[in-house]
């Protein structure tokens, strides 16, 4: 890893890596840095553990909890949700992704850099109700619904989620948000809309660079 980039993490605890474009809503991938230690020194954030659901080998979907010195393979398959990483302090980062993939390697002794990518957006979360809260917050009840109208396990659930390529879940969702606030006018208020213009800029900046699909997948069309 660049040296750089490792001393920031090795300050910050984590990085969010850049966005796609000035305005996006979320990043292309997230880097976290875990000690087996705690860091001797004054730093920023020190990540302690990472709480997230990963797809396992046998196709099932469940809550993982990983520290520095938690043996990890290659590469592990996220599932979309929330990711939570805890600091020694008890401090907490959060963050909400529509699928990836999680690697991690050793960098300098006792340091271990675990790698998130995805071909969605990564949302940065807060406690300050930004867009991208407000995003997560409305994808995580439409994401109940849907698995209400499904009828399935919450295994069953999120597995079929995961199997998704994290960019089309991500269309899916963000055009069914939008088709919902072009049908309901009284949800143009305040931050709401602030929301709605931000997917829209986001979808027009997809469609602008080609990368926006036709005919758009619905939610349904995830449906096994």
């Amino acid at each position: 890893m660049d040296t750089s980039l490792l001393n920031k993490l090795e300050n910050l605890g984590y990085y969010t890596l850049p966005q796609r474009h000035e305005h996006c809503i979320g990043h292309t991938g997230l880097l976290i840095l875990m000690r087996r230690q705690p860091s001797a020194g004054q730093v920023t954030f020190d990540p302690q553990t990472i709480h997230l659901r990963l797809l396992d080998w046998d196709g099932k979907a469940h809550w993982t909890t990983f520290k520095a010195n938690t043996p990890f393979p290659m590469s592990r398959i996220i599932c979309p949700g929330v990711i939570s990483v805890q600091a020694q302090n008890g401090e907490r980062a959060t963050f909400f992704v529509f699928g990836g993939s999680l690697e991690a390697r050793d960098e300098s002794p006792g340091e271990k850099v675990y790698s998130l990518r995805s071909s969605a957006p990564v949302l940065n979360l807060s406690t300050t109700n930004t867009t991208a809260d407000r995003l997560a917050a409305e994808v995580e009840a439409l994401w109940a619904k849907l698995q209400s109208s499904w009828a399935m396990s919450d295994e069953a659930f999120w597995h079929q989620l995961t199997k998704v390529y994290p960019f089309r879940l991500f269309v899916a969702t963000i055009q069914t948000i939008l088709n919902q606030y072009e049908q309901t006018p009284e949800l143009h208020t305040g931050q709401q809309q602030e929301l709605y213009y931000g997917l829209l800029h986001e979808k027009t900046w997809l469609q602008e660079t080609g990368q926006w699909p036709e005919p758009v997948p619905t939610l349904e069309d995830l449906r096994p």
